[in-house]
């Protein structure tokens, strides 16, 4: 089996090459010039014949890659104003180095900023990126937000955030590429589409504006605690369109370095976690005058039914069958 192969058998892929873009690679020249728009230049560092792949989701103003070289390389590159791009090391980082500073656990590559971006990596990389159209996530936050966003990406660095942003970060390029692989046809869905871009986006935020919040004198409990039942009522406004984190702000006139606040304080959870719970919740509901789990399960938003099964048994203790058939036995008795 080949590097890149036996590389893609351990994240449980196989291969992409009749879903979307998938080039494998002998050259690392031309893996460098893949990845259109980042003006890469690639040297080999170690010893050895190269093999390489990357893959890639189109999705209009969002892109999705997953990159594995087998050698170790030092990469240069820049991007233009009008992206924001990410990368998240899906193995092991040990020797890497981005910009001056040693890969670590619980570290991602904040690829943007005007002096270009230079990136020692280690052997056998698989890495995800998440790319971004700078002016469509500016739209989405407040002006607060827009600025600390703006300092993040002023140059290419390494960025540590939290371990659940970075396990989010992970599962979500994971599960994306895993489920087109085993269901290509929903490229096609445009709510499958929509479903993944704001995730993408709310990830990107989430990464470069994660970090610790300094509590204001004047935030009480009573203003958290009216924070909380605001975005009840707005979610209860919106029973068939799942909002995002980026509209709740919106909805609220909130920064999201606020909204994290108010709901670390009050229920000591992410705004994510939280609006990820509600849309289980509304799955359960849903479930007693659904035909399948599956139709409540994609209503809200849920595609990848092993990852849903694994969150709603954690959240529930039982599997969403287990509870589809308890509610339709109960009916028929």
């Amino acid at each position: 089996m080949s590097s890149d192969s036996s590389t893609l058998t351990k994240m449980g892929l196989t291969s992409f090459e009749h879903i979307f873009n998938h080039q494998t690679n002998s050259d690392f020249d031309e893996q460098a010039s893949l990845l259109k728009g980042w003006n890469q230049d690639y040297a080999q560092i170690s010893a050895g014949s190269f093999q390489g792949f990357i893959s890639e989701i189109q999705l209009g103003e969002v892109s999705l890659f997953l990159e594995f070289t087998n050698q170790r390389l030092y990469q240069q590159g820049h991007l233009g104003p009008d992206t924001i791009a990410i990368g998240v090391p899906i193995n092991c980082i040990a020797n890497g180095m981005f910009c001056g500073a040693a890969c670590q656990q619980n570290t991602i590559h904040v690829y943007s900023g005007r002096n270009g971006f230079e990136f020692i990596s280690p052997n056998e990389l698989v890495i995800g990126l998440i790319v971004v159209n700078r002016n469509q996530l500016m739209q989405l936050l407040s002006a607060e937000d827009q600025y600390f966003l703006n300092l993040q990406c002023k140059q290419a660095r390494i960025a540590t955030v939290s371990p659940q942003v970075h396990l989010n970060l992970v599962q979500f390029l994971q599960s994306t590429f895993q489920l087109l692989e085993l269901q290509p046809h929903l490229i096609n869905n445009p709510h499958f589409k929509d479903d993944v871009c704001a995730n993408a986006i709310q990830l990107v935020t989430d990464s470069l504006l994660d970090h610790e919040y300094e509590t204001p004198s004047n935030l009480t409990q009573h203003k958290s605690w009216q924070v909380l039942t605001n975005t009840r009522d707005i979610i209860n406004q919106r029973l068939d369109n799942p909002i995002t984190v980026a509209e709740l702000c919106e909805s609220l006139a909130i920064s999201r370095r606020s909204l994290q606040y108010h709901f670390q304080h009050t229920l000591n959870t992410s705004p994510m976690a939280y609006l990820r719970a509600e849309r289980l919740n509304a799955v359960r509901h849903m479930m007693k005058d659904a035909t399948s789990v599956t139709e409540a399960a994609t209503h809200w938003g849920f595609w990848h039914f092993g990852h849903f099964s694994h969150e709603y048994k954690k959240m529930f203790g039982e599997l969403p069958s287990a509870t589809f058939k308890r509610f339709h036995v109960d009916k028929t008795s």
